[in-house]
């Protein structure tokens, strides 16, 4: 591969095609993997099971057809128990403020199935390689995936990265002075990930517990066994005092965790659900300014991301970044013209790339570019090695 002399500022908007060539199921076909999980670890007498049948008599009372109990549609399965908890119609019998039983089941359910599947650092297919070395450290990417494949394409490939939105200096009233001189790919999983976990409601717990037996007990297994687990903060640095990402530690041990323990402690991540959007309180910093991104870009790139109907949070995002990268458009920065917006994604016939181009349809075509054979070897060439030269 040639050498990337690019100045980087590109943002790169990743879906689950992006972790397809590295053996990752994607949404549509989680659903028969977490059931297979939550049966064999827990059971077929769960609180789960006694869901999903509540859920098939919501169905077939609302004139829904088309589902079992082994073949549900997860992400209206999700969307189901996500509303029910976040507007606690279980009342006193809500099961925490990270979500009921079962939500807790299935977030953990795929977090192991994901974990399973992903390649080893040793294995990581080459596409994924070439990928984080054609990154610029003043490059961006957002992702909506859980798994750690991008991480651990960077960590081979020894690319610097964070996966938070800033670095301080130093902290004032005012929220603090960023640190720009440490250059790193900024990596921001806006649907969370598969290694980290929120301590909020640990310490709420534990707080109450301590107030009310003056003893400090042993109320969580992954907190309260921080070593074993590998848990570390997810941010190097400073924080300003009431930034939520102080309460998210990351785990270097996940064998541990997804292979020997069976409590119900999740990973922080936002389920396959049409109301995601309202767990996201955690990581919402990361979606601060997503909006007026892309106005000083030279690049914004989708791979493997095909809009579902229902994301309009997402939809409306893109859109206002878009919008902003079409302007100065004509007008060079640091030698190079904005590229054109890239679209990666596999499209086996026109009826297919005429739907991916209809969700899409808020970008210009005079502005994109299209590459329909997914994210392979030559998806590297298409996304780094054409760039717009003129006017």
């Amino acid at each position: 591969m040639t050498e990337n002399s690019h100045p980087g500022f590109r943002i790169f908007v990743l879906g689950a095609g992006f972790s397809r060539p590295a053996g990752l199921p994607i949404a549509s076909e989680l659903y028969p993997l977490v059931f297979q999980y939550i049966k064999r670890q827990y059971g077929e007498d769960t609180n789960f099971s006694r869901d999903v049948n509540e859920y098939l008599n919501y169905c077939s009372a609302c004139g829904y057809t088309g589902q079992s109990k082994e073949n549900l549609n997860l992400e209206q399965f999700m969307s189901y128990l996500d509303i029910e908890h976040f507007l606690r119609f279980r009342g006193s019998d809500t099961w925490s403020q990270e979500g009921n039983e079962s939500q807790l089941m299935v977030r953990k359910a795929i977090g192991y199935v994901i974990h399973d599947r992903t390649p080893s650092p040793d294995d990581i297919p080459e596409v994924y390689l070439n990928f984080a070395e054609s990154l610029s450290i003043h490059d961006s990417v957002l992702t909506f995936n859980y798994d750690l494949v991008l991480e651990n394409a960077l960590e081979k490939v020894g690319k610097p990265f964070r996966r938070y939105p800033n670095r301080f200096k130093s902290i004032n009233k005012h929220g603090g002075i960023l640190d720009t001189d440490t250059e790193e790919v900024v990596l921001l999983k806006l649907h969370g990930s598969l290694d980290w976990f929120d301590d909020r409601h640990y310490l709420d717990i534990k707080n109450s517990l301590i107030r009310e037996s003056n003893s400090e007990p042993n109320t969580n297994l992954l907190f309260n066994n921080s070593g074993y687990y590998g848990l570390y903060p997810l941010v190097d640095g400073i924080l300003p005092e009431d930034d939520a990402l102080k309460h998210i530690f990351c785990m270097r041990n996940m064998n541990n965790y997804y292979y020997k323990t069976s409590d119900f402690n999740t990973p922080l991540i936002l389920s396959p659900s049409y109301v995601k959007f309202v767990y996201a309180k955690p990581i919402l910093s990361f979606w601060n300014g997503l909006g007026r991104s892309g106005g000083y870009n030279l690049g914004v790139s989708v791979i493997g991301f095909s809009l579902p109907e229902h994301d309009d949070y997402i939809r409306i995002a893109l859109y206002k970044m878009f919008e902003n990268y079409s302007s100065w458009w004509d007008t060079p920065a640091m030698g190079k013209y904005k590229d054109y917006v890239r679209f990666v994604d596999y499209r086996s016939t026109l009826e297919l790339q005429d739907e991916l181009k209809n969700r899409y349809s808020f970008v210009d075509e005079k502005y994109s570019r299209f590459y329909y054979d997914g994210f392979d070897l030559k998806a590297i060439n298409f996304l780094f090695n054409q760039t717009r030269t003129g006017k």
